[in-house]
């Protein structure tokens, strides 16, 4: 019996083994679907709409072939077609008449204008460039599309190929492939059994002796004992009784454990008292996020590149590909004064990484916004709040405030990188105040203080506040034989905000403070100093003077009906200009 169980054991390891190894190998799927697409066109760009990547499962691998430098990127479909614009070019579709096996081929030609390089533009999630070949694996999303090109001028590849790897799931094989191992080795143990038993059963045999006969006693009939026949045998109902609980505790048990099980089946019972978790379908229209952490990487680290470019050569001009606004012109007179006095530090250098923070714009529309902040190295260095736009689809992306956050500070809650939040009016009148209000009222409290009619509106806890405030009556009292005015007001009309998870807003403003200073007696004259000395020119002037200063503020502005106030997160201030009045 033992060598049974252990031959009907290594039987079923073997079936599980060979089931095992053939959904591996002979029963394995194909390794990939692949479609080879041949196409003629004079097109610079060819546009692979999201229908075709996704003509089968999985993220596909695309191939364009030419004989010279070929281009391949891909992003989300309509960031794509925005791209191409008005631009000539040519489309791949499914071709829905065929049967089986889905068919690509080459759609219909939109007959446009000359377009520039697609190469390295910031919507591309991910792109690849080279020389008579260019292969990109695409972790493609639902709304993806493609472009392939050349350099814009040339006409387009005409060799595609596209591969879907197949993933194939092996839990079917591993779990038969275990069951076989653990089956074989149980076959091994009891065949190891049946032979050690078998060996012991071939050794030498005793007679036992037998036990002694007992004298059987033969134990009369009693009546009373004998089972009672015809209507005698209802007399006893104690003993039908008896008999018949044992049966009905049995059918009661089973009866219980139907009951237990009908739950499960019907969907009542305690599932109603215990709801499982189930997946809700979202409405929620909200665009998707500009872009992906990805994407933010990538343009964080040109931008870290051009700036560290510009200030080692002072060279504005290497600065306009990835900067403009205030951040631009605020770096350009940096680099003015360093180029007449080497006494003049550098604008804190832009780090591209840690990102602490990231909040694209959740927009398929244009201008688009991102805020992020990184962590420069170093101790006593507090981060700084980056703050792109993006004009148009076919510009990259551009820096227009760099504010270091103060200390202390925290960042409200704000929805995920990966949603994106909502862009906010500069007029909006769900905020405390407006954005494009914001310079005027924090520059009245700044020259009022409290007395100001929106000192109210204001978190004045904030040193930037403090030095400003102090600073302006420190030098008013100090001038003798001349007088001082202060005026802020509203450096940049392009206010940049993103909607918070309270229905606040972040808001990046721009902020000039012009200070004018005049002589109020005959021969006397106003003297400068520092920076504003190189950048005038001279040591000061007998008719005045006019100094500009530049601050990139970085707000929280809380919802209209929300009880807190307006805090200032982050400041750069930066000397824009001075003159001889």
């Amino acid at each position: 019996m033992r060598f049974l169980i252990a031959a009907a054991l290594f039987v079923v390891s073997v079936v599980s083994l060979v089931l095992g190894l053939g959904d591996r190998t002979i029963w394995a799927p194909p390794a990939s679907h692949r479609i080879a697409v041949s196409i003629d066109v004079k097109a610079p760009y060819v546009f692979v709409p999201s229908s075709v990547l996704h003509a089968f499962g999985g993220s596909p691998v695309l191939t364009a072939q030419n004989d010279g430098t070929t281009f391949v990127a891909y992003g989300r479909e309509a960031d794509v077609q925005a791209w191409l614009g008005n631009a000539d070019y040519a489309s791949l579709m499914l071709d829905t008449a065929a049967v089986g096996t889905p068919v690509i081929k080459l759609g219909a030609e939109h007959i446009g204008i000359s377009g520039p390089n697609p190469l390295d533009s910031d919507l591309w999630i991910d792109q690849s460039k080279g020389t008579g070949m260019a292969r990109l694996a695409m972790n493609t999303r639902s709304d993806s599309g493609a472009l392939i090109a050349v350099d814009g001028t040339l006409a387009a590849p005409k060799q595609i190929d596209l591969v879907w790897p197949i993933a194939h799931d092996l839990t079917y094989s591993n779990a038969m492939l275990g069951i076989g191992a653990a089956f074989f080795v149980a076959a091994a143990i009891m065949l190891i059994i049946a032979l050690r038993h078998s060996r012991v059963k071939r050794g030498p045999r005793r007679r036992t002796p037998r036990a002694p006969r007992v004298k059987r006693v033969r134990v009369r009939r009693n009546k009373s004992l004998v089972k009672p026949k015809g209507r005698r045998s209802n007399r006893n109902p104690v003993a039908r009784r008896i008999a018949v609980l044992p049966t009905a505790l049995m059918l009661t048990a089973s009866l219980a454990g139907c009951s237990i099980q009908l739950p499960g089946i019907f969907g009542g019972g305690n599932q109603a008292a215990n709801p499982t978790a189930s997946a809700s379908v979202s409405t929620d229209t909200q665009p998707p996020a500009a872009v992906t952490r990805t994407q933010l990487e990538r343009i964080l680290t040109d931008v870290a590149k051009v700036a560290a470019a510009g200030d080692k050569a002072n060279n504005r001009t290497l600065l306009t590909s990835r900067f403009a606004g205030p951040a631009f012109q605020m770096r350009a007179v940096n680099y003015v004064m360093r180029k007449k006095s080497s006494k003049v530090d550098a604008m804190q250098a832009i780090a591209a990484r840690p990102i602490t923070f990231s909040l694209p714009a959740a927009t398929d529309t244009w201008p688009r916004t991102i805020m992020a902040v990184t962590d420069e190295s170093g101790q006593g260095i507090p981060p700084q709040m980056l703050v792109l736009q993006q004009a148009t689809p076919r510009d990259n992306y551009k820096v227009w405030y760099v504010s270091r956050l103060l200390p202390g500070i925290k960042i409200p809650a704000v929805p995920s990188q990966a949603i994106g939040a909502i862009p906010v009016d500069s007029k909006s009148v769900f905020l405390k105040l407006a954005p494009l209000q914001l310079a005027g009222a924090f520059g009245d409290v700044i020259n009022k203080g409290r007395s100001s009619l929106s000192a109210g509106l204001f978190d004045l806890s904030n040193p930037f506040y403090e030095q400003v405030s102090s600073g302006q009556k420190a030098q008013a009292a100090a001038l003798i034989n001349a007088k001082i005015s202060f005026r802020h007001t509203l450096g940049d009309p392009n206010t940049l905000s993103l909607a918070t998870a309270n229905a606040g807003a972040l808001v990046a403003v721009f902020m000039n403070d012009t200070y004018v200073i005049k002589p109020n007696k005959t021969g006397a004259a106003v003297a400068v100093d520092g920076q504003e000395k190189i950048l005038l020119g001279a040591g000061g002037s007998t008719t005045g003077v006019q100094s500009v200063y530049g601050d990139m503020l970085f707000f929280y502005v809380p919802p209209v009906t929300g009880k807190t106030t307006i805090q200032l997160l982050g400041v750069t201030q930066g000397l824009l200009s001075i003159k001889k009045l």
